[in-house]
């Protein structure tokens, strides 16, 4: 039998590991600049703990004026894109829908924010047979891991989950999948189950 992932459904959503952003193939700046994030991002995210990061709500685009709006909580960051702005996830700037969830890696030059990166959060289709009810999950739990024959991921921040979880739930934030995937993953007939604070 394979490995086999499921993903709450219900009171909790799952976010799939290969949906992961990653900053490799990036030059990063000598110039570590503070990370700005809206709160919903940090319910999965740790952007706060790095450097030169912006993530938002896309709010607009001006070509002409080369140029995108993001909205970070309350406030608005006006950032400049050129040439050599990398994007990943959209056909063109224009083209990123109002309100989607946009990461952008940026640096500052003569005085303005320059986008290195625009990075789109793509939406998730999780194939039906891959979903699982809060109801089945609820069972399995009272069960518990031996008898269930699962294993039931947090992938929420660490802090988030110290703040509280689904009773036999393991810790293991989506930031850190990688390393923690080869200690976790021996046997590969037990059901994984992964949930997250839901799409942010």
């Amino acid at each position: 039998m394979s490995r086999r992932s499921l993903f709450v459904i219900g009171a909790f959503t799952l976010t799939i590991v290969s949906a992961s952003w990653t900053l490799s193939g990036l030059a990063m700046a000598d110039e570590k600049l503070p990370a700005k994030s809206d709160q919903s991002c940090l319910k999965c995210h740790e952007y706060d703990k790095q450097s030169n990061i912006m993530a938002g709500k896309f709010k607009s685009a001006s070509v002409k004026a080369s140029c995108v709006q993001l909205q970070i909580d309350k406030g608005l960051e006006v950032i400049t894109f050129d040439d050599n702005t990398v994007l990943k996830n959209a056909p063109s700037i224009p083209e990123i829908p109002m309100e989607e969830s946009v990461r952008v890696t940026y640096v500052k030059k003569d005085g303005k924010t320059y986008a290195k990166e625009i990075e789109v959060k793509k939406g998730l289709a999780v194939p039906a047979e891959q979903l699982i009810s809060t109801e089945e999950v609820a069972e399995l739990v009272a069960k518990g891991p031996e008898k269930g024959k699962y294993i039931l991921l947090d992938s929420r921040p660490t802090d988030r989950y110290n703040e509280g979880h689904i009773p036999t739930a393991v810790a293991m934030p989506f930031f850190a999948f990688d390393k923690l995937a080869e200690k976790l993953f021996k046997d590969k007939e037990t059901l994984q189950i992964y949930y997250c604070a839901g799409f942010s």
